[in-house]
Order: C-alpha cells, then sequence, then structure tokens
C-alpha cells in the first residue's frame, strides 16, 4: 500500500504589501477562493497521480483544481477532514506589517496554543489523526492514494502516518506541486 501526500498548485492571487492583523481575515478568504497557475508542474508528480489508485483533496478550490489538474478526468474523491489548519488572526487594526510577517507570526502562535478565529493546534492535530487513518483506509481499498493537500495539514497527516508504523520522510516536502510516498510497513 502507498499513500502520496502532495501540496496543491501555486494559488494566483495578488499579494497585499502591508497589512493590518485585521486584514488577515480578507487575505485569508482570497487565498482560500484563489484559483491555481498551472505552470511549472513535474512529470513526476503527473505520474505520481497517474499511477495512484485513487486521488483525494481539501474541499478549498486550489486543492480540488490541482488534483483535477493532475487527475485529468480520473474519479475525484474530495473531503473537508484534508483542509488546511486555519490561520488565526485579531482583529486589531495596526500596525501594518507584510502580509508574510503576519502569516508567520500567527502561525507560529498557533504551535504555541493562540487559536483565536481559527480551531486550535490540538483540534487540527486530532482531524490530521483522523485525515491519516481516512488515507489509510482508502489506500486499503485501492492500494495506494494520492492526496493534493495543504502544508501544515500534511505535515501533521505525515505524523501520524509515521506514528500509526507507515515509512517515508518525517516532514514531507513542502513546495508548490511537491510531493512525498509513504508505504505501510511490512
Amino acid at each position: 500500500m502507498r499513500i502520496v501526500l502532495a501540496r496543491h498548485g501555486k494559488p494566483k492571487l495578488h499579494h497585499w504589501a502591508w497589512i493590518t492583523p485585521h486584514q488577515m481575515k480578507e487575505w485569508i478568504a482570497a487565498y482560500d477562493q484563489a484559483d491555481i497557475l498551472v505552470e511549472g508542474v513535474p512529470s513526476e508528480t503527473m505520474e505520481a497521480a497517474a499511477s495512484s489508485g485513487i486521488l483525494v483533496s481539501s474541499t478549498l478550490p486550489r486543492s480540488v483544481q490541482s488534483a483535477k489538474y493532475l487527475g485529468r478526468g480520473n474519479s475525484l474523491v474530495v473531503e473537508e477532514i484534508f483542509c488546511e489548519a486555519a490561520l488565526p488572526h485579531l482583529h486589531w487594526h495596526f500596525p501594518n506589517l507584510p502580509f508574510f510577517v503576519w502569516g508567520v507570526i500567527f502561525r507560529l502562535a498557533w504551535f504555541c496554543g493562540f487559536s483565536s478565529n481559527a480551531e486550535s493546534f490540538a483540534q487540527a492535530n486530532d482531524r490530521a489523526c483522523a485525515a491519516a487513518q481516512r488515507l489509510i483506509q482508502l489506500a486499503k481499498e485501492n492500494g495506494s492514494v494520492f492526496l493534493v493537500g495543504h502544508g501544515i495539514m500534511t505535515m501533521l497527516i505525515a505524523k501520524h502516518l509515521f506514528a500509526m508504523g507507515w515509512v517515508g520522510p518525517r516532514r514531507p516536502v513542502n513546495k508548490y506541486w511537491q510531493f512525498s510516498v509513504y508505504h505501510a510497513a511490512a
């Protein structure tokens, strides 16, 4: 059995230069609804998706679009359990910082327990455990599964696969269109 964890394609998104914490809500919503760029997809990723028994994605558009592009008409299972762990944010109207700085600050704070306007790290971790179990079920039914997911959630799923005895990298690759492969321990 094989489980492939892949990250979606690069979103087409206008990157706001400087924003307030309050504007992070708008940025997150825009990111969640963004289409993807389909250029520069590695042939290895296309081949890994094509050779999988089933293609799976989260319900977020960037993941669904990426999976449809990789699947080229093959059947696709779309489930909310695979969605990215939401980024927390505050409703402050100051200070202005580059959006990526707020993203790093809020994600690090999230790992430390801050979850304002988002699910907590503990909740996301529990969901990742359930997602890993779902992927194992799909791999048993189909021989292999290719998940088009997201950076943080894929990392958490990989941690749980590893804990359940699956073999693969401790940290999955995190670049757009890249993937990591996990096998059931013999």
